[in-house]
């Protein structure tokens, strides 16, 4: 800070000042994912799957594009999903409140199992994650779309909506909220697999936001992508981590963008169950991404005059 602005602010002249940084290129570096070809996932609200590179890509048939990074030269080469951990929260407000007869004050306690291996759950997210665990892989063969704003990446549609397929009388509640948290994960898959026609994904993924502190959604994350899922302390919080670290590197208590990763250290690791995925995942991703195609029309028809 000048002398001036310092005396205007009430603060102490030459204090360092930084500019901050977009969402996405901050939380990269919070997840520790700031070497070239290092991987992350967000979940938040939208969804997303960003690699470093060290140069401007651009594909317009996937509509990904690489972005600006913290570190100069390099760039995060980033797909997006309009709503991810949005589609969970729909799901609980809509599906699983009545159901699991949990008001919307939250005033019950969330309780599950009985004597010595009942367990009280913290917040519903929680609670859904524990019932759902009992659904098998696959929903029973419910595939949900999760383009509840539309969708970005990897095709650009703002008439895209979301969708269960595939429901029969033995379908319940369960295995709807199940196949939603699937249906996200499927299309980070489709993500990550579109990421690969123009560079190298890392085998090992950091998972941050808050979707990652859930890790019934990170072994899920594994199991239909095939890489091994890594998270970190506090994910929800990365966005801020990662400003942090910028400061950080401009005061030199951390030398340099290469040591970022040994400030944010892996704090869990999914191993995915290759054997479940070829033998339940690849099928319902298959039908994931025909569902988009086979609707493509329908959409249109449906929500291409809105605004």
């Amino acid at each position: 800070l000048t002398e001036k602005a310092a005396k205007e602010l009430g603060l102490e002249e030459g204090t360092a000042v930084f500019g901050g940084g977009g969402d996405a290129s901050l939380i990269g570096v919070g997840a520790g994912a700031v070497e070239l070809g290092d991987t992350h996932i967000y979940q938040g609200t939208s969804g997303w799957v960003s690699t470093v590179v060290d140069k401007s890509i651009v594909d317009t048939a996937s509509m990904i594009a690489a972005i600006v990074g913290a570190k100069d030269g390099y760039y995060n080469y980033f797909a997006e999903l309009e709503t991810a951990g949005k589609c969970v929260e729909w799901v609980k407000d809509h599906l699983a409140l009545d159901e699991i007869d949990i008001y919307l004050d939250k005033s019950h306690d969330l309780r599950r199992g009985k004597g010595d291996i009942e367990k009280v759950y913290t917040n519903l997210f929680e609670y859904m994650a524990a019932v759902i665990s009992e659904v098998p892989a696959g929903s029973n063969g419910v595939i949900f779309t999760p383009w509840l704003h539309g969708n970005r990446c990897p095709f650009e549609d703002p008439n895209a909506r979301g969708m269960f397929f595939n429901i029969s009388l033995d379908t319940g509640k369960t295995e709807l909220i199940r196949a939603v948290l699937e249906g996200v994960c499927y299309h980070k898959r489709w993500m990550l697999e579109a990421s690969e026609r123009k560079v190298k994904t890392s085998d090992v993924i950091r998972f941050v936001g808050g979707g990652a502190l859930n890790d019934f959604t990170c072994q899920l994350l594994a199991d239909i992508t095939g890489h091994t899922i890594e998270t970190v302390d506090s994910p929800q919080n990365v966005g801020a981590v990662g400003a942090a670290v910028c400061v950080a590197i401009g005061l030199n208590l951390i030398p340099s963008f290469d040591k970022v990763k040994d400030f944010i250290p892996a704090k869990k690791m999914f191993k995915p169950n290759l054997k479940l995925k070829a033998e339940v995942y690849d099928k319902g991703f298959e039908v994931f991404k025909n569902l988009y195609k086979a609707n493509k029309q329908n959409f249109a028809l449906l929500n291409g005059n809105h605004k």
